[in-house]
């Protein structure tokens, strides 16, 4: 079995999540890690549990010998920082969203295609078997014509939005928001579960905490959004609801997923239980292939995303082995799809109109 080396770029996410994931999948070798904003090396190391830490990206791209790169950083970063992996002639997995914007990701793609290399769109959650299961469920085609999909999603995070900085995430022209960061996760699966891409969406971003102030007075302004409204149409007719509020104070289900058919129904609760049905009959449970544990050892932070994660990585190994993509892993032309998505609702909010999604 031939390890394959990769290089992280990105010491937030980057370190906490990807790189012990990389570690503990026995196909994968973390040889090297960089921060982005020069950050300090130390905590860089403790977190990622990586010696080799650089403090620019660009150097370590130069010095390091590897297979693939990692690209964790601010969305805002992410077109210049694959463009110079697929300058190396390395493999990209970059993370979600793919860009600020469509254009970018037309270059991603274009530079992809000139390196002749994989460029892929770390969408894990996919891989859960919650989610799996629906792919399943609907390819089977058991409900019929699907009329219409509610997909919601809340978090209990009003106290951090009111005590601490979001940083990046809460600036818009760095590709802040839970748009980007968690409605192109709900995107992407919904365009992949349904095989079908929005054709027009009518969305609000609003922002319900805009101003965070510390206890010594500074005050961090923040541009992007905390929450989305989305109502749209698929290409196949379908139409669709996609909802986050991130500033709740109690929530009982984080995710709640039904999709609704002429022949049956299918409900998905935090990505854990799924209930489906036929013609009248009651919803009953489906049972679902049983949870990877996460390793001993593995961070509380890391561990909740090991399920998914490591069955990703699974594939991502397999694809780079035999250099054909995985039918379940997302490419640059599921982000690019995606990327459609979130700027046609970031250009509905603006204008207060449906806008066309292609």
């Amino acid at each position: 079995m031939k390890t394959i080396k990769v290089g992280i770029i990105g010491t937030g996410f980057g370190a906490k999540v990807h790189a012990p994931m990389f570690h503990f999948h026995d196909g994968f070798e973390v040889v090297s890690i960089s921060s982005v904003s020069r950050g300090n090396i130390e905590e860089a190391k403790k977190s990622s549990g990586i010696e080799n830490v650089y403090t620019d990206w660009k150097l370590m791209l130069d010095q390091e010998q590897l297979d693939l790169v990692v690209v964790a950083s601010a969305v805002h970063l992410h077109r210049d920082m694959v463009l110079a992996a697929f300058e190396k002639g390395l493999d990209v997995l970059c993370e979600k969203p793919m860009a600020l914007h469509i254009a970018e990701t037309e270059e991603m793609m274009s530079a992809r295609d000139h390196a002749k290399k994989l460029g892929l769109i770390n969408h894990e959650f996919r891989f859960l078997p919650a989610r799996t299961k629906v792919k399943e469920i609907l390819e089977s085609g058991s409900l019929g014509q699907i009329l219409h999909v509610r997909y919601l999603c809340s978090y209990a995070s009003y106290t951090s939005l009111v005590s601490r900085t979001r940083g990046w995430l809460g600036q818009e022209e760095k590709g802040g928001g839970m748009l980007g960061a968690i409605g192109s996760h709900m995107t992407d699966s919904l365009q992949w579960w349904m095989n079908s891409q929005f054709k027009e969406v009518f969305a609000q971003l609003p922002t319900h905490v805009p101003i965070y102030k510390d206890e010594s007075g500074n005050i961090e302004n923040r541009t992007a959004d905390d929450a989305f409204q989305l109502i749209g149409t698929f290409e196949n007719g379908a139409t669709v609801t996609m909802e986050l509020l991130s500033a709740a104070r109690q929530t009982e289900n984080n995710w709640r997923l039904e999709v609704f058919g002429t022949e049956g129904t299918i409900v998905m609760l935090d990505d854990n239980k799924v209930f489906f049905s036929t013609i009248d009959e009651p919803l009953k449970t489906v049972e679902l292939v049983p949870e990877i544990k996460a390793p001993v050892g593995m961070s509380d932070v890391a561990s909740r995303y090991y399920n998914g994660f490591h069955r990703m990585l699974d594939a991502l190994y397999e694809s780079m082995a035999t250099r054909s993509k995985h039918p379940y892993l997302a490419d640059f032309e599921n982000g690019y799809s995606t990327q459609k998505v979130l700027d046609a609702a970031r250009h509905s909010a603006k204008e207060g109109k449906k806008i066309v999604a292609n």
